[in-house]
């Protein structure tokens, strides 16, 4: 995929999410604009962390999809990028602010990101860090379109998703605190702590 970066429309502790255009060539099936989530080499650890999950994942479409990864070179400085779909609607954080959603939205949105938390955890997995500002809104297919809403919730951001195996061992907390059951502050991490 040959792909052109455009503005930054992020920032976070794994680096900077930016907006690009697709050079469509002969027989690619990629969007024309795509979102590129990227980290300085020395630092990405993170962010191909988050790219091996969405492989696993990849098939729900309840979960941000993933084009692939590569290394580029700019300004002197090797980064690496993950390839991800573009949520034009942003997060769900932006959209509820100061404001609710109908309750068909909301209900929909809901549905979608259980059905992704399902997917995670069939898979061993845990997301640890369910948040409205990890819930992107996509533009949807006729699918959506026919049930008045025109966007679906994605469950983004795997950069804090640990296996079951490793919740059990390890106790250590992940995620964001304001945002977690108090009662799994100091406890492990499962996958009902996902749901809460």
């Amino acid at each position: 995929m040959i792909w052109n970066r455009g503005e930054t429309i992020g920032r976070g502790g794994f680096g900077l999410v930016s907006i690009a255009n697709v050079q469509q060539q002969s027989g690619d099936q990629f969007p024309h604009v795509i979102a590129v989530k990227t980290a300085k080499i020395s630092a990405s650890d993170s962010l191909v962390k988050e790219k091996k999950l969405l492989d696993v994942f990849n098939g729900c479409p309840s979960i941000l999809h993933c084009f692939g990864d590569d290394v580029t070179t700019e300004e002197g400085e090797e980064l690496y990028n993950i390839m991800l779909e573009y949520a034009a609607g942003g997060c769900l954080a932006d959209r509820t602010m100061g404001k609710g959603l109908p309750e068909k939205i909301v209900r929909q949105h809901t549905k979608s990101v259980l059905i992704a938390l399902s997917h995670v955890h069939k898979l061993g997995y845990v997301h640890c860090d369910i948040k409205p500002h990890n819930v992107l809104l996509v533009a949807d297919s006729l699918r959506s379109r026919k049930k008045g809403i025109g966007e679906i919730a994605k469950l983004a951001d795997f950069g804090s998703a640990k296996t079951i195996k490793d919740a059990e061992d390890n106790k250590e907390f992940r995620g964001t605190v304001l945002y977690a059951a108090p009662e799994s502050i100091g406890r492990l991490w499962e996958c009902k702590e996902d749901q809460r």
